[in-house]
């Protein structure tokens, strides 16, 4: 077979190795090495990259064709061999058909040339993004031998794919290291929110002691209202921990929890019918805790001011619902409503305001027919 088809061949068959294109170099160099000595039918050949530095090659891989052996232990110098560092920068492929005697490598000519019996070689840059990142060499031994062109063109085939493997690995360690990272931080995440999680459960507990202390009914409602806001921010970081998710909760479930957790802090004479019409949707904890707070304070004055003893049948209705790229939640109450002059004070309407502004949303208050308090933010 004409050797100019079984270079390309050859080249055909390294292009689909499963080591380029998953970039696990060691391998991949092998298989460029010890082909590559078969068919150019030299003794030897190596593969070297350069360090941070530029000052220095190591040797990757060798293959020795005789002992059909691997090494990868040598390291060349720049201080040592400032022209052959040189002449590799220069980016051009060096060809040498009678090594021990041309100009090019005198300065390997004792510790490598003649050490090794190298009499004819060939070296070609191995490049990575534009740069010049190490050196593929093919090397005959004990016989002088003038490379061909169709072997020039084979040899600079042979570093352009060890090129792309370099590139492959590259990007592979990269995304190894940015997943391992992402990994990290969502341990540590999910370890923050855990502590938080716990810091409150003992913030809750210690309220609930301070109120079993109070004198009168005035402070420990102010020590309730204050346990039902921690207890509100404490939600969304039980609800991180238990599902694993370090960034979303869903807030169905949330509010669920809420309307629950307030029903047995007022409980009613007449008990109060609570309809929840809840869309399934997950929120970030940017926006999980503001709307938290906020379905809160809007929740805790129906179930404290909205519902006297006339009221027979008290209503409570609560709906979530994405329309469109906005989120929108609801909340209505057949009570008494309250005087629009003193709504400041009635409602904490500061504190509503607020925490809609911190998801960039709209609030809007009705007090016809009970009390409808409407959220409106962006889903994003």
């Amino acid at each position: 077979m004409n050797l100019a088809i079984k270079y390309i061949e050859t080249i055909e068959e390294l292009s689909k190795s499963n080591d380029l294109h998953s970039g696990v170099i060691a391998d991949f160099t092998k298989e460029i090495l010890e082909k590559s000595c078969n068919i150019l039918d030299c003794e030897r050949s190596n593969a070297w990259l350069l360090n941070n530095e530029a000052d220095k090659l190591k040797c990757i891989m060798s293959y020795t064709k005789g002992s059909n052996s691997f090494e990868s232990n040598e390291v060349l110098n720049k201080k040592e061999l400032p022209k052959i560092f040189k002449n590799l920068f220069r980016n051009e492929i060096i060809v040498s058909n009678d090594d021990q005697s041309g100009p090019v490598n005198t300065e390997l000519l004792e510790n490598y040339l003649i050490k090794k019996d190298i009499t004819s070689m060939i070296e070609i840059p191995l490049r990575s993004e534009g740069n010049i990142v190490g050196v593929i060499c093919f090397e005959h031994v004990n016989k002088v031998h003038e490379w061909s062109d169709d072997e020039k063109k084979y040899t600079i085939s042979m570093a352009q794919l060890l090129s792309l493997a370099l590139e492959t690995n590259r990007k592979r360690e990269y995304r190894i290291n940015l997943e391992r990272m992402v990994k990290e931080k969502e341990v540590l995440i999910s370890e923050i929110n855990h502590r938080v999680k716990n810091n409150m459960a003992i913030i809750l507990s210690l309220l609930n002691m301070q109120k079993g202390n109070t004198k009168d009914l005035y402070h420990a409602e102010l020590l309730e209202g204050v346990k039902n806001k921690v207890y509100a921010m404490s939600t969304v970081h039980d609800q991180l921990h238990a599902s694993g998710d370090v960034n979303d909760i869903d807030f169905c479930i949330y509010i669920k929890k809420l309307v629950m957790n307030l029903n047995n802090s007022y409980k009613k004479e007449n008990g109060v019918s609570i309809s929840l019409d809840l869309e399934n949707i997950k929120l970030d904890v940017s926006k999980a805790i503001p709307c938290g707070l906020i379905a809160n304070e809007v929740l805790t004055n129906s179930f404290k001011y909205a519902f006297d003893k006339k009221n027979l049948f008290p209503e409570l209705k609560v709906s979530l619902k994405r329309k469109g790229n906005k989120i929108e939640l609801n909340f209505k109450d057949n009570g008494r409503g309250f005087d629009s002059a003193n709504i400041k004070f009635g409602m904490g309407l500061d504190l509503l305001i607020g925490l809609s502004d911190q998801v960039n949303g709209d609030i809007t208050i009705n007090s016809s027919k009970g009390v409808k308090v409407s959220l409106v933010f962006n889903c994003n």
